[in-house]
């Protein structure tokens, strides 16, 4: 399956203070939710992106939808999210 793109990225904060990343597929904001996660991946949000980055990559659900859950989780976690 071909990378699903971004039409706006997201730029996040990591684990390490003052260092962001900047996020542009879905595939790489699932990387980064289950091998990066600075957050509690047993919160409610982080649950629900997991599973809509997994909709989104089977056909499922958009990739602006995966995005938003995305953004969502990160928020929620208390992790600093820019928007681009």
């Amino acid at each position: 399956m071909p990378r699903q793109w971004w039409d706006h990225p997201v730029t996040i904060e990591t684990a390490h203070v003052g260092r962001f990343i900047t996020i542009n597929s879905t595939e790489r904001a699932a990387e980064f939710l289950l091998n990066e996660w600075p957050g509690d991946v047993e919160a409610k949000s982080y649950t629900v992106a997991a599973q809509v980055l997994i909709d989104a990559h089977e056909g499922r659900a958009t990739t602006d939808q995966a995005r938003e859950a995305f953004i969502t989780a990160a928020r929620e976690a208390g992790i600093f999210v820019f928007k681009e």
